[in-house]
């Protein structure tokens, strides 16, 4: 699958997500849901930058492009995570005959899962800096669309919950083959998994 996911129709999208098609998984619907997290934050700063003054403006403005830089990361990684998985399993497709084959087979698995779990683990950690600019918006967008702050605050640490089951299913794969970043991977998940879990919701 070569198009983008942003391509297809919401309508198409969730039927393609519901079908026997392994991908769109774990990850690139955990990066959609962030996109529209912190899509709703930057909604919510739009329509208060409407009638705000000088001061306000410039903190609100701020974090407009903030939130703008994190839907762009968040849109990549959706497509980043279907090309992850697709190249992971295309890596155990390789043939195995010879033991040149078997060796560049093992290889070639080795790096595809490495990818395919960086990934999700950067989605993640995109998710907590949109958690933590929700926070920062909170306070400054008009009480009326403040649930829009909060909601995707609520998508963005859901969407981060989902990246990190995502990339944990490859860390014990990477812990046997010796991969040195393994041990420094499976840290991170374990500190992003205790941030979102501490930061739990908001009212």
């Amino acid at each position: 699958m070569t198009d983008s996911l942003w391509e297809a129709s919401a309508g198409q999208l969730l039927a393609r997500t519901a079908s026997a098609d392994p991908t769109p998984g774990g990850g690139a619907i955990a990066a959609v849901v962030g996109a529209f997290g912190v899509g709703l934050v930057q909604m919510a700063v739009r329509v208060t930058l409407r009638a705000a003054d000088e001061t306000a403006t410039t903190q609100l403005q701020q974090v407009d492009v903030r939130a703008g830089e994190l839907r762009k990361l968040f849109v990549q990684a959706a497509d980043e995570d279907v090309n992850a998985f697709d190249t992971l399993m295309d890596a155990y497709r390789m043939p195995r005959e010879s033991d040149a084959e078997r060796a560049a087979r093992v290889a070639a698995i080795s790096i595809a899962t490495l990818s395919a779990t960086r990934v999700p683990l950067a989605l993640a950690r995109a998710a907590a800096d949109g958690m933590a600019l929700a926070d920062a918006a909170r306070p400054l967008v008009k009480n009326s669309i403040a649930s829009d702050v909060l909601a995707g605050r609520d998508l963005l640490r859901g969407a981060g919950l989902a990246a990190l089951r995502t990339a944990a299913i490859n860390l014990p794969a990477l812990e046997a083959s010796g991969q040195p970043e393994a041990a420094d991977l499976q840290a991170e998940r374990d500190s992003l998994l205790m941030l979102f879990s501490e930061a739990g919701g908001a009212s």
